[in-house]
């Protein structure tokens, strides 16, 4: 039987961390040794506080144990618009990793991985920006934030950080508001990237609109997992039973979210402000034609904040959809795409 172990820590101490992790690989029979990749979440330039990434403590604490273990350590992601360099200077990785000798992996190589029949989505190839199979573990270490489309980011959507640079924006679009769909996409992912284990980061959790824009709250939750439907779907009952998880949900009716053991060494509950996003995501029951124009209608469509906006270009480049464009007279959006 699959061994979740959970606890809580209310800051980010990284010997209570160090030992905590220890402990849980422990209690899960996993022996960590050679070479190992490990994949935070990295999804932008942030600072710690934000609560958007892995925080680099937890990561310093997590790391130090691996080089106790005589492993050669890699850390890599693929953020979703910006440099893997500008993420890790601004989210204060930098030095932590120089102190560590950690190898940088970028994830910019093209590595295509095949599900070989025995997915769950309708996909068979997947463009990987890092080969998983060159290491003898990955470790998988997201952080416990929402998500606007999916509720929940967990260790499952982390791994679809292995997905190359901006081939993630066009799985969303081909996933479109199908949520079951793109959720079946994130399990494949998951299931060819084969973490050897899951460490939660939910110390300083995100609530509301996540994974990127929402509220900063303090959780104090650490867990860990060898596997991640068995881990999401433990953190999403504890926090927000009532919600509906499409990726747990795809693991549960495909047969891959199978009974666990929880450990649980005194996980605290959700505090009252800890809540889930707003979906904006529509999927009427009603026919195409009528469903087409109330999205028109009721769906909310982006625009431009003049304030704010310095006309870089950026959201025009990784926009999957070619929907954007920018000029003198600032940003335009073809709404129809």
């Amino acid at each position: 039987m699959e061994k979740i172990v959970a606890g809580a820590i209310d800051s980010y101490d990284p010997q209570k961390i160090k030992s905590f992790i220890e402990g849980g690989l422990r209690e899960t029979g996993l022996a960590i040794t050679g070479r190992v990749l490990v994949k935070p979440n990295l999804l932008s330039g942030k600072l710690p506080e934000r609560a958007v990434t892995t925080h680099p403590v937890f990561l310093s604490a997590l790391i130090e144990l691996l080089k106790d273990h005589s492993c050669t350590v890699y850390l890599g992601d693929s953020p979703g618009y910006e440099s893997l360099e500008r993420v890790l200077k601004v989210g204060q990785y930098n030095e932590m990793l120089a102190r560590f000798g950690v190898k940088i992996a970028p994830f910019t190589n093209e590595i295509l991985k095949r599900t070989d029949g025995a997915g769950v989505s309708p996909y068979h190839e997947f463009l990987f920006g890092e080969d998983p199979d060159r290491y003898d573990h990955v470790i998988n270490v997201p952080k416990l934030k929402t998500h606007g489309m999916m509720g929940m980011t967990l260790a499952v959507k982390n791994t679809f950080g292995f997905v190359r640079g901006f081939a993630k924006g066009r799985w969303h679009l081909r996933a479109g508001t199908d949520k079951s769909l793109f959720a079946s996409i994130l399990v494949d992912i998951h299931r060819i990237a084969a973490p050897s284990v899951n460490i939660l980061d939910g110390i300083l959790g995100m609530s509301g609109n996540g994974p990127s824009n929402g509220t900063p709250v303090d959780l104090g939750i650490i867990a860990l997992s060898r596997n991640a439907m068995a881990l999401d779907d433990f953190i999403e009952r504890r926090l927000c039973p009532d919600a509906f998880h499409p990726v747990t949900e795809c693991a549960r009716i495909n047969g891959l979210l199978t009974s666990y053991e929880v450990i649980d060494l005194g996980m605290p509950p959700a505090p009252p402000s800890f809540q889930m996003p707003r979906s904006c995501a529509a999927d009427w029951n009603i026919p195409s034609p009528i469903k087409k124009v109330l999205r028109n209608m009721f769906v909310r469509k982006p625009k431009a904040d003049r304030k704010n906006c310095q006309l870089c270009g950026i959201c025009a480049k990784v926009c999957p959809a070619g929907a954007i464009l920018i000029d003198d007279r600032g940003v335009k959006f073809d709404y129809s795409a």
